[in-house]
């Protein structure tokens, strides 16, 4: 059961368990089965005091939390809040993402206003801050004329407007033909501007096809890069053809170009297509490039494997979870597409993100190693403060819930969850979708 939260300047948070994984060293206790620590935590004037064994006696407004679980706050890797909750005015019948790409572009050439992106924007932000998350990085779509304009000064506002309260960040979605030639200039100079992250959409379907010609828009990527200082974040291989192995071409160049920024690729589901000899070359590449992957469960089971004339998906459209942690790939998992033609659904709640990664991935033997999911790991690409760890010193932010272990977490959707920020209850309310009433037009009903 959820406890009250005191509003005292220190508090005695009591018998409460917190994943290893957050902890920072030296935290007293032991784990359980799950990875789970049971301890004390004493909160003064906003920030951790001290992390102690249960039972301790200490000075301080008491809060009993009766074994319930404690995480740090959320970091979404992967979002697309620019074109997020459009669903209503823009289905994607045949769910399919040649079919979510149409509508999604139709929709843009009809809609692509700083009102309507700004409202959509906002309200994601709203869902995503209710839940718990701390920091998140959207992709904002770059492909028709006059979109990175309007889409970035709402970024930007957005950005500034919800400082402090959660990090913003941005990665231009963009074809890597962008790169090829001088006259995009102006859009790479928007992107830097912006603050914003280098991205692109890397996929080989065909195997006849030269993989030499992505090698030099790699290059030339990794280059405008390094000169401009800016991470590179890009979808990769988002599809389940055992010819797409761009990952590894993507790992290359990073070494290829000595590029030490960050290197982000999200999606990489044909891996879990591929044989084994040409899937664990590219997780070693990938891990000796130490690029980090973005695997987004939700919206890659809803979209991938669709079968046509409809029947059903043969394959999960995940990367192989697994493997890639076994072999010192730090993976993060994230909610990618909310309420759009690529996804109908989400609520850009990263409890339910987590609990599809761990369902989908079969994750439930190794609970212990895979909170970092979507915690510090992004948390650490995000350049979050504490990294998404909790330290003596440290910010008192972070989650509650009445869940005991993960069983009980991931069984319901938690909405009583407590949200804690500076040692203070939030008491943010997710939005009503009425609020999207003015930008969003619903379709009608027809009778028949």
């Amino acid at each position: 059961m959820i406890p009250s939260w005191p509003r005292d300047d220190r508090i005695h948070l009591a018998n409460v368990r917190i994943p290893s994984q957050v902890l920072a060293e030296g935290a007293p206790g032991l784990a359980d089965e799950e990875g789970l620590v049971t301890l004390d935590l004493v909160i003064e004037r906003g920030h951790v005091g001290a992390l102690l064994p249960t039972g301790a006696l200490v000075d301080g407004a008491g809060c009993d939390a009766d074994g319930g679980m404690l995480l740090p706050p959320f970091a979404d890797l992967h979002a697309h809040l620019d074109k997020g909750h459009i669903f209503p005015r823009a289905r994607n019948p045949e769910g399919t993402l040649a079919g979510a790409r149409a509508a999604t572009r139709s929709d843009t050439e009809r809609h692509w206003r700083e009102e309507d992106v700004e409202a959509r924007f906002e309200f994601a932000l709203e869902c995503a801050y209710a839940h718990g998350t701390g920091a998140v990085r959207t992709h904002i779509d770059c492909f028709v004329p006059g979109q990175a304009e309007v889409s970035f000064a709402v970024f930007r506002r957005l950005r500034e407007r919800w400082a402090g309260r959660m990090v913003v960040e941005a990665a231009a979605l963009v074809s890597t033909d962008l790169y090829d030639t001088p006259e995009n200039g102006a859009l790479v100079d928007l992107i830097a501007e912006s603050g914003a992250r280098l991205g692109g959409i890397t996929y080989r379907l065909d195997p006849a096809e030269d993989p030499v010609l992505l090698d030099r828009r790699l290059d030339r990527l990794l280059a405008l890069a390094k000169s401009r200082r800016l991470d590179v974040d890009l979808h990769v291989d988002e599809n389940g053809a055992p010819s797409s192995t761009t990952l590894a071409q993507v790992a290359e160049a990073v070494m290829r170009n000595a590029y030490e920024g960050h290197v982000v690729c999200g999606h990489c589901c044909s891996m879990s297509m591929q044989d084994e000899p040409t899937y664990r070359r590219t997780i070693g590449l990938a891990r000796d490039a130490g690029l980090t992957i973005v695997s987004l469960p939700m919206v890659n089971q809803f979209l991938q494997g669709r079968i046509d004339g409809g029947g059903t998906p043969r394959w999960r459209g995940i990367p192989l979870l697994h493997e890639l942690k076994a072999a010192g790939v730090n993976v993060a998992l994230a909610s990618d597409n909310c309420r759009d033609p690529y996804h109908a659904f989400g609520d850009h709640d990263m409890i339910e993100v987590f609990g599809a990664g761990v369902r989908i991935g079969h994750l439930e033997a190794e609970l212990d190693r895979w909170p970092s999911s979507v915690t510090t790991v992004p948390a650490a690409v995000l350049g979050v403060p504490e990294g998404g760890r909790i330290r003596p010193g440290g910010p008192a932010d972070f989650q509650l819930f009445g869940a005991r272990d993960y069983s009980e977490l991931l069984a319901r959707r938690q909405p009583d969850r407590l949200v804690i920020r500076g040692g203070k209850r939030v008491d943010a309310v997710l939005p009503d979708y009425r609020k999207l009433d003015r930008v969003v037009a619903r379709s009608k009903v027809i009778a028949t």
